[in-house]
């Protein structure tokens, strides 16, 4: 098809049209209403396929036929395919989701996964949240903090419990926030970027997010890990907190474990031992 961007094309076919179906829905943008000979004609499409994907875009629902003599046919338009096909995925991912589950009979693996590059890094990022059903606690630079607004927006409004802590910047009011509020590019020049994000206290990434060079970044569902990690995020607010001269304390409690609890029991079951001796 003439004039028509191949990294448009591309992405069609990355969404599962083939490249017939793509070139024909596209064709049809073009020029509508239009015959199978006229999109053949417009799209390079042979006669001899041209008429069987127009009825597979047709049961899609991508395109739809009008007139009998001769039939013609005009396209969604590039915002109801959008919504077609968001749809769709959705529905698959839905079901793909309880069939794998259901499939899957071993408990839940506690393993170490190594994320490869920033945008692979940043996608798994946004989909732990999204998943989130009760926590995020996130300690990040504003760059990565602002490519995951659309997820922690969306989590704020089920009502997840969100806690950002940075040496940045932070602009939206996610939910309880500390942030000294230091250019990046002034803290650029000490430190890499780094982040750590804890999901429902069961997920964790952590490691490097820098755009370019070696990505070092993890992916966990150890415990162990995982209570280190937000640890750490409890340390940085807590220091925030004098800094500042602030009260820190309930966010601090909330962050800390349940084990917390019986510590305090133990500490004051000793301090009896220690007063009745």
């Amino acid at each position: 098809m003439h004039d028509v961007p191949e990294d448009l094309l591309g992405k069609l076919i990355k969404l599962g049209f083939t490249n017939y179906e793509a070139r024909t829905y596209l064709g049809l943008l073009r020029n509508n209403p239009a015959t199978g000979y006229e999109v053949s004609q417009q799209t390079d499409v042979p006669r001899s396929v041209i008429y069987s994907i127009l009825r597979k875009l047709e049961t899609m629902g991508v395109v739809i036929s009008i007139h009998d003599k001769p039939r013609r046919y005009i396209p969604l338009s590039p915002k109801q395919l959008l919504s077609l096909l968001e749809s769709d995925f959705s529905k698959r991912i839905s079901s793909l989701k309880e069939d794998l589950i259901d499939f899957n009979s071993k408990p839940e693996s506690e393993g170490f996964w190594n994320i490869r590059g920033y945008e692979s890094l940043m996608e798994l990022c946004s989909s732990l949240i999204n998943e989130a059903g009760e926590s995020v606690y996130l300690s990040g630079w504003k760059r990565e903090i602002d490519q995951l607004k659309p997820a922690l927006l969306a989590a704020k409004k089920r009502d997840v419990d969100i806690v950002i802590f940075s040496f940045t910047e932070v602009d939206e009011d996610y939910g309880e926030t500390f942030a000294y509020g230091i250019s990046e590019d002034k803290l650029a020049k000490f430190w890499d970027h780094k982040l750590i994000l804890a999901v429902d206290s069961k997920n964790l990434v952590m490691g490097s997010a820098n755009i370019n060079g070696d990505q070092q970044a993890i992916w966990t569902q150890n415990r162990a890990v995982i209570t280190i990690a937000i640890n750490y995020i409890i340390l940085d607010i807590t220091l925030f907190g004098q800094r500042k001269n602030i009260d820190v304390s309930n966010t601090v409690m909330k962050l800390m474990t349940e084990k917390v609890d019986h510590l305090d029991q133990l500490i004051e079951e000793t301090d009896q031992k220690k007063k009745a001796a």
